[in-house]
């Protein structure tokens, strides 16, 4: 016996309030319902690899799913917090083409933008905000584009570097769910003369912007001048490895 929109949705509304107690106690209940259970338990993942493999098992097992959209959707952002960036970028545009009708494209050109910003493409980043404001105005969304707009007419520098294999440390001095608060951290520390990352990593189904400042080789001298930020600017701050 299946289980009811509602009781889906219910989960859901759990998993976003941070109820994931509750919401896995509902979850244990729907076994019988496998493509709701992937789903849900997708959402409920608390690492990038576990809900990689609901989804894509998932999308496998149901190619015509309802839920094919918002599952392309995450797992474009999973990707993107990876730093696979033209990975992402591929499954946003896949999700656009597929899904002509989906209410996630706005949310998709939007991405694609911080896909090629990641990738040091601004002016492929800047036509793609456009578009979100030309296609999509009045929305909260196209105005985090113009803002995000105007910062990169600016700065016209890359965003994000990509990652390396060798272990680091840095200092985070900040982690924002709006991505134009985070670059306007990171250009205040680029100011002073400081090396800038920003990272992104999800956190229950949201995407969070991560400042990082400086690249060290050990945890000591990373924390150390995490002291010296501290003292200066004010700001509190966490080690964090590359």
């Amino acid at each position: 016996m299946g289980i009811q929109g509602q009781t889906v949705s219910d989960i859901v509304a759990m998993i976003r309030k941070g109820d994931t107690r509750q919401a896995k106690t509902a979850l244990s209940q729907i076994k019988d319902d496998p493509e709701n259970f992937l789903f849900l338990n997708g959402l409920l993942a608390t690492d990038g690899d576990s809900a990689v493999f609901y989804y894509e098992k998932l999308l496998q097992s149901y190619p015509t799913s309802r839920y094919g959209d918002d599952v392309l959707f995450r797992l474009a952002q999973l990707k993107y917090a990876q730093g696979l960036y033209k990975t992402a970028h591929n499954r946003f545009l896949r999700l656009v083409k597929a899904y002509p009708q989906s209410p996630l494209h706005q949310s998709c050109y939007y991405w694609m933008a911080l896909c090629f910003q990641a990738t040091g493409q601004t002016d492929s980043s800047i036509v793609q905000l456009q578009r979100v404001i030309d296609h999509f105005p009045r929305t909260p969304l196209s105005k985090t584009a113009q803002e995000t707009l105007e910062f990169l007419k600016k700065q016209k520098t890359p965003e994000i570097k990509e990652t390396t294999s060798t272990l680091r440390y840095s200092v985070q001095v900040g982690a924002f769910s709006h991505h134009p608060n985070a670059l306007r951290r990171k250009s205040f520390f680029e100011r002073e003369g400081h090396r800038v990352d920003l990272r992104t990593k999800i956190k229950e189904g949201e995407v969070l912007y991560l400042v990082w400042v400086g690249s060290f080789d050990s945890r000591e001298k990373a924390r150390a001048f995490g002291e010296k930020l501290k003292s200066r600017y004010g700001v509190q701050y966490q080690v964090v490895s590359e």
